[in-house]
């Protein structure tokens, strides 16, 4: 870590831990405030839901244009940015009832949490590298993943309460005006060595041409795809499919956040003394196997045999994400933010895709969801195994 700077790991775990929940806040967060929104915006549940894959892309854009200004500017300064358009569009969607502008709101307001989010990463690169950036990571992971396991329920109580959710949104704006007053504390003294001229077609050429960590960039992208389906289907596969009511819509989607807690408590654990590719390959294996499972079931209406699965499957992504990153971003010590926004923005879009591809074949069965579970675990493991393949390039991790 960093000598020049008092900030303790401790702090800056926690802080950018609450950092990277603002998405998972923002997303989850409003999840059991969709129904009631129908009525207030006199549209369907399905055309509320495109916000989810409208934020997915805003964040997508953000990590490409934060990125490269940030290897050459600082983390510090893009994060402040991205932190006030963050907090600035969630007035804006407190008071809007049209439709489409909630789309384009929602869009800046996760363009501003992915200027934001693509520094996440690539602050942890600048102070740690191999095994030492996996364990940071994992630690940010375990304590981000809370945000969507607690998010519907807070969503849930706040609906409950006050039955409307600009609530929901005005929580979302304390927070943001919150981890931004901590950030500017605690990390106004860390300043980002070798600043660069702002290269961005430069920088993302670099990455997206060097062959062995682009490979496993698509790998993990393709691979993490799957969730994002699960997120933008959740409502269909729990509300109508299984027909649950709202409490227990949100049982079921915390015990899926519950499962990747666990896995990323069991990785931290193993990435002491087990390799990070070696972890990434279990994590991602697992997943093939689990949505392969999920396929063969798909016609259940046993949501006591159905729920523990999707559990299983989403669980990997705690195996998976942070391993990856950390193997990824050692290739790309100097430009590590432009190499996060590469994952990043191909991460959110690909997902975005798959929430799209998931409601276009949607049949009001659990086929779609599944078959594409099952795909991108399998397309996720041949790359990865090819990415590996070639010289072993990753093996020393």
């Amino acid at each position: 870590m960093n000598s020049k700077t008092t900030l303790t790991e401790k702090q800056l775990v926690l802080i950018l831990a609450a950092l990277s929940a603002l998405t998972p806040l923002a997303i989850d967060m409003y999840l059991p405030a969709l129904n009631s929104m129908e009525a207030i915006f006199n549209e369907t549940n399905a055309r509320l839901s495109i916000s989810i894959s409208v934020y997915f892309l805003g964040l997508a854009f953000g990590q490409l244009f934060g990125g490269p200004i940030s290897d050459a500017y600082g983390r510090y300064p893009m994060i402040i940015v991205g932190l006030l358009i963050f907090c600035l569009t969630n007035l804006f969607i407190i008071f809007t009832t049209d439709i489409k502008m909630l789309w384009f709101a929602r869009f800046v307001q996760a363009f501003g949490g992915g200027i934001a989010a693509v520094n996440i990463a690539a602050t942890v690169r600048d102070m740690f590298s191999g095994k030492d950036s996996a364990r940071i990571f994992s630690l940010i992971g375990s304590i981000t993943i809370l945000a969507p396991l607690l998010a519907p329920a807070f969503g849930l109580g706040i609906m409950s309460i006050f039955d409307n959710y600009r609530v929901i949104f005005v929580v979302l704006l304390l927070y943001s005006i919150g981890v931004l007053f901590f950030y500017k504390k605690y990390f106004k003294n860390i300043k980002k060595q070798n600043k660069s001229r702002i290269t961005p077609i430069k920088n993302y050429i670099n990455v997206l041409t060097n062959k062995k960590p682009m490979l496993m960039i698509l790998a993990l992208v393709i691979s993490s795809s799957g969730l994002y389906c699960v997120i933008t289907s959740s409502s269909f596969i729990y509300t109508n499919h299984f027909k649950l009511s709202s409490f227990w819509f949100v049982l079921c989607f915390s015990l899926n956040i519950t499962m990747m807690l666990i896995a990323v408590k069991i990785n931290l654990r193993f990435v002491k003394f087990r390799s990070p590719l070696k972890l990434l390959k279990f994590g991602m294996l697992s997943q093939l196997f689990l949505g392969i499972i999920l396929l063969l079931i798909n016609k259940t209406t046993n949501i006591y045999l159905f729920a523990p699965i999707l559990a299983l499957y989403v669980s990997t992504q705690g195996f998976i994400f942070g391993n990856a990153v950390s193997l990824i971003l050692d290739k790309f010590p100097q430009i590590s933010a432009s190499a996060n926004a590469v994952i990043g923005s191909l991460q959110y879009g690909v997902g975005s895709f798959s929430g799209f591809l998931s409601s276009h074949l949607n049949d009001e069965t659990l086929f779609p969801i599944a078959l594409i579970l099952v795909s991108s675990s399998f397309i996720g493991v041949v790359i990865l195994f090819i990415s590996t393949g070639i010289k072993n390039e990753f093996s020393s991790n």
